[in-house]
């Protein structure tokens, strides 16, 4: 359940960076759009987990809640920055140093927004585990992982094979071998 939660909330947060760019009017059609998205991922995640009456009211609105947190502190871009319709051959000296400073920050920014995800995991789990049981918990905070023809048979998050953190095509960056360098 947790694959389909992290698949959902990528498709979120992408969802998030082009209404963020979109003009006011469009902006409240993301919204609406994001929280029936976060409703019906809340509905299912409570039917798996057969929650019923009063427990199921309070687990959607917690849930809801948890959601939003996750998503107040995705803030990096999932790529790059945009060469400005130039290839990188026609870069100058000065404009690839500014790309390559830009790509640090980046980064930076990706492990402050993990850093952040996992402090806010944590504060939900003690607040939901005060009210559910180890295995009901396991499918909200644990991806479970599945082998995938699309990715070369590795493993990956989410019913759809979705990619990994960091891994833009889905393989290990950099030539590594996820099995033999890892």
């Amino acid at each position: 359940m947790k694959k389909i939660i992290l698949w959902g909330f990528y498709v979120i947060c992408l969802v998030c960076s082009e209404t963020a760019m979109a003009q006011d009017g469009k902006d409240r059609k993301g919204d609406m759009r994001r929280e029936q998205m976060m409703e019906k991922r809340a509905e299912r995640l409570a039917d798996e987990l057969e929650l019923k009456g009063d427990a199921r009211s309070e687990f959607l609105v917690t849930y809801k809640n948890y959601q939003q947190d996750l998503m107040s502190h995705r803030k990096t871009p999932p790529f790059p920055a945009d060469l400005g319709g130039k290839k990188e051959s026609e870069l100058t000296e000065e404009e690839a140093a500014e790309r390559i400073k830009a790509e640090f920050d980046r980064k930076a920014q990706q492990i402050v927004d993990a850093y952040n995800t996992l402090e806010v995991d944590k504060k939900y789990y003690e607040v939901f585990s005060k009210t559910m049981s180890a295995k009901q918990l396991m499918k909200i905070f644990v991806p479970e992982r599945k082998m995938n023809a699309r990715n070369g048979g590795r493993q990956s998050v989410g019913k759809g094979g979705g990619r990994l953190f960091g891994e833009p095509n889905g393989f290990p960056q950099n030539g590594f071998e996820r099995e033999a360098d890892w």
